[in-house]
């Protein structure tokens, strides 16, 4: 009975030791991938009489990289999981009067991830809620490829019109040590 105890005390001193051995050589942190995407309405070549009721489409798109992050460059071969927890996104460049009506923000690979209406100035900073199910798919893509494949589309009430998409995504990077 005293070798079975023994065999078991020393089997556990071995799993524990392995837990803080793989512990130590892991590194955590939290970071905040950005975003911007600009946005240039274009009017219509043919300019129909202006009404209130008008919509102005627009389509962009970017890509957002890992290595752009410059406190994870080094650890991009080494990482071991991604978790998104929210996305802050923030319009600017907005003027009186301009709205954007709707506009959908879309992960290439996941789908829509949040769709906003009447955005203008004065509500220009928003932190959708998101399904958890599509942060696990964004964090998977982004540690598979390293980088983001966003795509926003809408319309807006006015054209030409220029702004800016700021996109905040909040990362949490478990990494091997250096």
């Amino acid at each position: 009975m005293k070798r079975f105890t023994l065999s078991l005390f020393v089997l556990s001193l071995f799993l524990f030791s392995c837990d803080k051995i793989e512990e130590a050589n892991t590194i955590d942190f939290d970071t905040s991938l950005s975003m911007d995407i600009p946005v240039a309405v274009v009017a219509p070549t043919a300019m129909a009489q202006k009404s209130t009721e008008a919509e102005y489409e627009f389509v962009q798109s970017k890509t957002a990289r890992l290595s752009d992050i410059s406190e994870i460059n080094a650890y991009l071969d080494k990482i071991k999981s991604i978790d998104l927890n929210n996305i802050v996104v923030n319009f600017t460049n907005l003027q009186a009067g301009q709205e954007i009506k709707s506009i959908e923000i879309s992960v290439i690979g996941v789908g829509v991830l949040a769709s906003f209406q009447s955005v203008t100035q004065i509500n220009a900073t928003h932190t959708p809620t998101i399904d958890q199910a599509k942060l696990t798919q964004v964090a998977t893509i982004l540690n598979s490829t390293k980088e983001l494949n966003v795509k926003v589309e809408g319309v807006t009430n006015e054209a030409p019109m220029d702004f800016t998409i700021n996109m905040d995504f909040d990362v949490h990077i478990e990494a091997e040590v250096l």
